[in-house]
């Protein structure tokens, strides 16, 4: 019984992290809170290690750190190749406790797997000019109606270049699943509120929300900045970063 529940448990596991390999930019997600929504700061810088967002409710803190844990160590390589080698390498234990405690730990990965299966197919991940965004959308049914489909979506903005760079406005498309349009105009200014000036190698994210009238639907957009040269003569120059288009759906989980 035991050898056969480990392969099913495997197969299982494996279909998911296929799935994963398949998504462009997968990396390890906090789901989002409703806590968020309207709120913005930066980020504890990546030297001060795993930290959990303080909108996280103590489960899913506990969860994150977890599985960030668990999948950071592999990032870039291929998560299908990792699932086989950690298998294989578990296909001769013989001792009871030893196996229960295996087995125990993939059905604690099997649906962590999948809720990170889906927050990346709710996702979108565009650098512009060395600043990444990185978008993700979560329906949210306890705040919906049945014509109303209320979504909240967090955005990261991470400075990956040399240079101070700044937040001036945003401009959004949110399509009603092609029934309907709402766009917010370009240069609106800031993001809830706040006017971000984000240092090189820091992050800055903030949520906020939209109410569809259909099931599903996307989003798009992109961020009006400014970046300040890191030269002699200084100088200020403005660009905009795309947010590539994300899906806003509900999920099994959901």
């Amino acid at each position: 019984m035991r050898p056969r529940t480990i392969r099913a448990l495997y197969k299982v596991i494996l279909r998911d992290v296929r799935k994963m390999s398949a998504i462009p930019g997968f990396r390890v997600r906090e789901p989002l809170s409703m806590l968020q929504w309207g709120t913005g700061g930066m980020l504890p810088p990546p030297e001060d290690g795993v930290v959990a967002s303080p909108y996280a409710s103590p489960e899913d803190k506990e969860t994150w750190v977890r599985l960030q844990a668990l999948l950071e160590p592999h990032r870039g390589a291929d998560l299908r190749d990792v699932v086989r080698a950690t298998f294989r390498a578990n296909a001769t234990l013989t001792d009871p406790k030893t196996i229960a405690q295996k087995i125990d730990e993939m059905m604690w990965v099997i649906p962590e797997i999948s809720r990170q299966r889906l927050l990346a197919e709710s996702s979108s991940v565009t650098c512009t000019d060395d600043v990444e965004i990185e978008a993700t959308s979560q329906f949210l049914p306890t705040q919906s109606e049945p014509n109303r489909f209320r979504y909240t979506y967090r955005i990261r903005i991470r400075n990956l270049g040399e240079d101070i760079v700044r937040v001036n406005g945003r401009h959004w498309v949110f399509n009603h699943n092609s029934v309907k349009r709402d766009v917010l105009p370009r240069n609106s200014p800031g993001v809830v509120g706040h006017i971000p000036v984000i240092a090189p190698g820091h992050t800055f994210e903030y949520a906020s929300g939209v109410d569809l009238e259909t099931t599903t639907g996307s989003a798009s957009g992109c961020l009006h900045m400014t970046r300040f040269m890191a030269t002699d003569d200084g100088g200020e120059v403005e660009f905009d970063a795309e947010i590539a288009s994300f899906l806003l759906q509900p999920t099994v989980s959901d």
